[in-house]
């Protein structure tokens, strides 16, 4: 699991064991983070202005060494940037998702690879990032985005049952609890979690009308959002019958 050298031995010694399936989720949860935080980054207002007040950095800023430059700011930042950061994110998944086809066990000799060299992975993923912005704009834009919106629903989809499935483990847990101890601080602490949960719901709702529709105008937000709305009472309502329980 080491980097690439002595010191990070030295590091992880003094870190608590864990099996390496663990840190390898954790490390890839990392890289997955810093491709994410670097595309906010791209789309936060104002980056590109002050990029260009870097003397030398941007075309038209300056010049480095006598050297004018050639570097279109714009082109870095912005969706078009997201698109490619987003893509080379996805490549280097895919890269690994391929490898670690049919891998059952850490005995499995590829397994070495998804556990370790973490140094030549990240090189990898800045080599495939920086390979992706020489991608040609053409119609890798729109056709990346139909992938985007695809790789999205199927995202939010799986995090939807995900969250359904522990929550529903969390409230058997508790119910369990509660039944062999005889003891009602269970009940007590499953009915203000499920208020707190309901409440930030709502509250997510109410900042949704707030500030993704317009006293006179946004139809098509107020209907989507109200959609919604109505499906939580409903799913809400069905969950407690008997026959569903």
């Amino acid at each position: 699991s080491c980097l690439c050298g002595s010191a990070p031995c030295l590091l992880c010694g003094c870190c608590p064991s864990a099996k390496n399936s663990t840190v390898s989720r954790l490390l890839f949860t990392f890289f997955l983070f810093l491709g994410t935080l670097v595309s906010i980054i791209m789309i936060i207002p104002g980056v590109e202005k002050e990029l260009h007040k870097l003397p030398g950095f941007c075309e038209g800023s300056g010049s480095i060494l006598g050297v004018q430059t050639r570097v279109d700011c714009g082109s870095f930042l912005g969706h078009k940037a997201v698109y490619r950061m987003g893509f080379a994110m996805a490549a280097f998944f895919f890269l690994f998702a391929v490898i670690m086809v049919c891998v059952r066990s850490s005995k499995d000799p590829r397994a070495a690879v998804q556990n370790g060299f973490w140094f030549f992975k990240f090189l990898v993923l800045v080599g495939i990032t920086v390979g992706a912005f020489y991608i040609p704009d053409g119609a890798f834009t729109s056709v990346w985005f139909y992938f985007g919106v695809v790789g999205s629903f199927l995202f939010i989809l799986i995090q939807l049952v995900l969250l359904i499935d522990f929550a529903h483990s969390w409230s058997q847990l508790w119910l369990r609890n509660a039944s062999e101890s005889n003891a009602k601080g269970w009940y007590a602490a499953l009915c203000v979690i499920t208020f707190i949960f309901y409440a930030a719901s709502l509250a997510g709702i109410v900042l949704l009308y707030v500030y993704y529709t317009k006293p006179e105008g946004c139809t098509e937000g107020k209907v989507l959002i109200s959609i919604n709305l109505i499906l939580c009472l409903i799913v809400s309502a069905v969950s407690i019958l008997p026959k569903i329980q």
